[in-house]
């Protein structure tokens, strides 16, 4: 991703230039260095709109990447928060931080101590790395760059084989883990003092507490409309144009209706596949576009070698080759709109519905159970077939991460884990692929909006009752158009049956697996390309045996409907990653 790249007892300067040199992906990309000095580095590779911006005191040099949304003062506000990060008033930027609708990571380093400090959002919406190899230590968004450090160094870095289990079981590993071992990420809403590695958190989600309760599901969704909308024309102000990614769900129709009420130049994208298999949802937004009059946008977008292969180098992993669609579409969209700001419905799926178990969990066993059934992807035995780990030690992760939560009912911690480890370990870095050619967003992300959402009782939100009334709030045209995933719209009976039955597959995870992959009409069950993929690895790899079972991988390969296309580009490109890049892109 572009952005921010910090060195502590940074190497000799040809091989830092080297490795800065590695992560200016395209020829847009430039180095831009804001502080080079022998004992600290602090610079930023990326595109000419990215944003980053810095801001020199008399003692430090502060740069901020990203936005602090609806801030008049952008720099009085940062340099508030250099201060209190290098007088300690740890209190003082805890509350600074929970004001703050944002999506940031500030560094501030003391020009006179070489001190430096990374502090990052409520969300941890910019994913962000940190490494010690040898003396040298980074902080940087760039995970290729840690990697390549490593080598230049010659300090290879090994697996990380629990968040490589973690990664086959759900698709993303754990807390703070990568792929690789001695680099972590830098969890959400928190500080952290380079030097000595320590990390003090500053916001922390509690969801086991409902504030809003006490009003009518009405109430709630007219204050959370409000705040929406707010969240909307925060961000519309950051870029001469927005372009909605408008899909046939609710959330993107839930977010291009609340920019349709701010006074921003507003364009609808939706991306359709090459194989015309979502035909479906790209009508839809084309249905919801047109009610709203808005300008709208179809574009063909494939999982093209191209952009696998740039996938895979520009995220090291932790972006499955399936997703490379994306970045066609996103590519697309920034060749017709550079300077524009590209919102997503991200994150409506964690503030809105009910996130609660569908069954009763009454011990931890069953939280874990019931989180297994629901997210998994491979088996706990199936991946411990594939790579060099136990399943013991594999649900026994599970276990201890949502044991580190801080709610005190069972179903608060599974609520918890959603928001935290599928939401930021797996959606955030999702969206963060766009931020190659675009800044991306979501208002659903907005801190106010999230908070006040989340007060609201998983009571109103069940049946999408409290989505109703948000959307209808918003919009009431498109509440009747067809929500896709269902083929009907979400104030139909035709609706609500279908939403009961598929309620009911919920508690029963097998079959609800079996029928899933029988009416998938997107196209992904039929992608031959992976399957190849995972074929060639087996055949070329040479490093292949040190991580992964020939055996396994194989009968992941040729398994037809037993796994899904993407259980195979999890799978291949947890191969791609650790193999040192060597196999070509599917």
């Amino acid at each position: 991703m572009p952005g921010i790249t910090a060195v502590e007892s940074p190497p000799a300067p040809d091989v830092l230039d080297e490795v800065l040199e590695t992560i200016c992906f395209t020829d847009d990309y430039a180095r831009e260095d804001f502080l080079l000095a022998d004992e600290l580095v602090v610079a930023a590779t990326g595109y000419e709109q990215y944003p980053v911006d810095v801001f020199e005191t008399d003692d430090c040099t502060i740069v901020l990447e990203g936005h602090l949304y609806g801030t008049d003062d952008v720099e009085a506000a940062v340099t508030e928060a250099a201060s209190y990060v290098r007088e300690g008033q740890t209190e003082q930027l805890s509350s600074w931080l929970a004001e703050r609708d944002a999506e940031f990571l500030l560094t501030v380093a003391d020009r006179e101590t070489g001190s430096l400090w990374a502090l990052n959002d409520a969300f941890g919406r910019l994913p962000t790395y940190r490494a010690t190899i040898g003396d040298t230590t980074v902080v940087t968004r760039e995970l290729k760059a840690v990697r390549k450090l490593a080598r230049t160094l010659d300090d290879g870095l090994e697996p990380n084989r629990l968040a490589l289990g973690q990664q086959l079981l759900f698709g993303y590993p754990l807390g703070t883990r990568s792929l690789y071992e001695g680099v972590e990420h830098l969890p959400p809403g928190s500080l952290l003092e380079v030097e000595t590695g320590e990390i003090t958190s500053l916001h922390e989600f509690r969801f086991d507490s409902h504030a809003n309760a006490d009003r009518s599901v009405r109430a709630n969704a007219l204050r959370l409309r409000d705040r929406f909308v707010e969240a909307c024309e925060n961000r519309a102000s950051v870029g001469d144009e927005t372009i909605v990614s408008l899909s046939g769900g609710l959330d993107s129709r839930a977010v291009i209706a609340g920019y349709n009420r701010v006074d921003c130049q507003l364009y609808a994208a939706t991306s359709a596949r090459a194989d015309g298999g979502n035909t479906a949802e790209v009508n839809v937004a084309r249905q919801v576009a047109d009610a709203l009059n808005v300008p709208w946008s179809s574009y063909i977008a494939d999982r093209t070698e191209h952009h696998q292969s740039f996938l895979l180098e520009a995220t090291q992993g932790m972006n499955n080759l399936g997703m490379s669609i994306g970045l066609d579409f996103a590519e697309q969209v920034a060749e017709r709109h550079e300077n524009a700001v590209f919102v997503t419905g991200d994150g409506g799926d964690k503030a809105i519905p009910d996130l609660t178990p569908s069954r009763e969990v009454t011990t931890t066993d069953d939280l874990v159970e019931a989180l297994l059934d629901g997210q998994q992807l491979f088996t706990p035995e199936e991946v411990a077939d594939i790579v060099d780990v136990t399943v013991e030690d594999l649900v026994g992760s599970v276990h201890e991460r949502v044991a580190s939560y801080p709610e005190t009912t069972l179903e608060a911690k599974h609520v918890h884990f959603l928001v935290r480890e599928r939401g930021v370990n797996w959606l955030n870095h999702g969206e963060d692929r766009t931020r190659h050619y675009l800044w991306s967003t979501t208002p659903f992300y907005a801190l106010p909006f999230f908070e006040e959402a989340m007060a609201c009782p998983p009571e109103q939100k069940r049946g999408n009752d409290l989505y109703r009334e948000f959307l209808s709030g918003l919009s009431p045209t498109v509440v009747g158009i067809d929500y896709v995933d269902f083929g009907a719209p979400i104030d139909s009976l035709e609706f609500r049956i279908k939403q009961y039955g598929y309620n009911w597959l919920t508690n029963h995870p097998k079959l609800k697996s079996r029928v899933t992959s029988l009416l998938k009409q997107n196209g992904n069950g039929t992608d031959e390309r992976p399957v190849h993929a995972l074929a060639e690895a087996v055949r070329t790899s040479s490093e292949l045996d040190q991580y992964f079972s020939e055996e396994a991988i194989n009968r992941v390969a040729w398994s037809g409907g037993a796994h899904t296309s993407q259980h195979r580009y999890v799978l291949y490109t947890a191969i791609a990653a650790l193999t040192n890049d060597e196999i070509e892109a599917a």
